[in-house]
């Protein structure tokens, strides 16, 4: 099950599948502000990616502590069929202006593929999963987010998806998407 649209070049999609076998530029990892494992979805891509990925992330935090919310840092896929890792703090519910914050995630992100000369990045919905969020709430920030960005930022992405674990999350997706369109 697959919904796109396109929207200055840019492909924006949506699907119901396994985040791991996938094959684009960059995936988007959902993390703490240490870049430690921790979550389902990080814990499954790390352990995939294998402990070469883990290291590049300590070599991150030796040098800048700590992840701010809302901050993205790359790299490499390990083992995956990625070439690139982004690693995003998404906020939690309950902190404090968390739309501004997921929308500062999903830029960012998106930013530093952009910047790195990357087509397309892969997304799951950030903190949809031990932060508290729902789809609904990441349906309604990410994607007008990912929309502004293709008009006002983009240069290099032409493909940028959403990847959803179940159909429920996917219709709640597929509404804003269809809505983004108009």
């Amino acid at each position: 099950m697959v919904n796109e649209i396109k929207i200055n070049g840019v492909v924006i999609e949506i699907f119901v599948g396994d985040y791991i076998n996938t094959t684009y530029d960059a995936m988007v990892v959902p993390t703490n502000t240490r870049l430690l494992p921790s979550g389902e979805l990080r814990c499954y891509v790390l352990r995939n990616a294998g402990s070469k990925v883990q290291v590049e992330c300590n070599r991150i935090i030796n040098k800048r502590c700590t992840i701010p919310v809302g901050t993205a840092v790359m790299t490499s896929g390990g083992k995956l069929n990625t070439k690139y890792l982004i690693h995003v703090v998404g906020p939690k519910l309950g902190m404090g202006h968390e739309g501004k914050k997921l929308a500062m995630s999903t830029w960012n992100s998106l930013k530093i593929a952009d910047e790195s000369g990357l087509n397309s990045v892969l997304f799951p919905p950030i903190s949809n999963e031990m932060r508290g969020f729902n789809a609904k709430i990441c349906a309604d920030v990410m994607l007008p987010t990912i929309k502004k960005y293709a008009i006002e930022a983009n240069k290099n992405l032409t493909n940028i998806t959403i990847c959803l674990e179940n159909l429920p999350d996917y219709k709640n997706f597929e509404k804003v998407l269809d809505g983004l369109g108009n």
